[in-house]
């Protein structure tokens, strides 16, 4: 059998190119195959070195474990500035009677108020379960307010007085005076809620990883 295919190529001249023809495509697409695996290679050398070299740098700082503590006291600071609440419907429970509370004390008798869960009319039967906002991060709830009442400058600047001036964080996210029929203050805001004992149960260092 090989003596017949030898002497097939001796004989054929188109045979023979033909072979070579291909023996050529075989051995161009093994280069290609090495060429790709040394590119692959290459880049994942350049990375792993830029990675080492940015590590490096950051060890020769002699200031960066003394960032460590301003770090987490921030992280403390910024878990003070949030509401807490169990569970989404005592946080909208929560915000709502602060709301009254506040419209009550600046003398809004004529107010409407409309407290939702992540955008969502959400009444506490209907509580919506814990939403995650990442890895280490423990659940947050968003509770969003639409208020209006008569509108004065006096009586405005008084309720923006006690939202600037409370100790929780409350965001206002949209503000319009309607002029008629009659002079109405229209404002959206929105205040996160943590779920209580959330940092408690984490430690610290996975909130602010050093």
């Amino acid at each position: 059998m090989p003596e017949n295919l030898f002497s097939q190529l001796r004989d054929n001249h188109r045979l023979r190119w033909g072979v070579l023809l291909i023996l050529g495509l075989f051995w161009l697409y093994a280069i290609i195959l090495m060429q790709e695996a040394l590119q692959e290679t290459t880049q994942q050398y350049r990375s792993t070195t830029q990675s080492v070299t940015r590590l490096r740098e950051q060890l020769a700082q002699p200031d960066w474990l003394a960032r460590v503590t301003p770090a987490r006291t921030m992280a403390v600071q910024m878990e003070g500035r949030l509401w807490q609440a169990p569970t989404p419907g005592l946080a909208q429970a929560a915000f709502q009677d602060w709301l009254n509370a506040t419209l009550t004390k600046v003398k809004q008798p004529r107010a409407q108020l409309i407290v939702t869960v992540n955008g969502d009319n959400t009444g506490p039967s209907s509580a919506q379960p814990d939403t995650q906002t990442g890895g280490a991060l423990p659940p947050l709830w968003k509770i969003t307010a639409k208020v209006s009442f008569d509108f004065t400058p006096a009586n405005l600047l008084e309720f923006m007085n006690e939202i600037e001036g409370h100790d929780k964080q409350i965001i206002i996210s949209s503000l319009n005076v309607r002029r008629q029929p009659t002079a109405r203050v229209e404002i959206e805001l929105f205040g996160y809620f943590l779920k209580q004992d959330a940092f408690q149960a984490r430690p610290l260092k996975e909130l602010v990883p050093f």
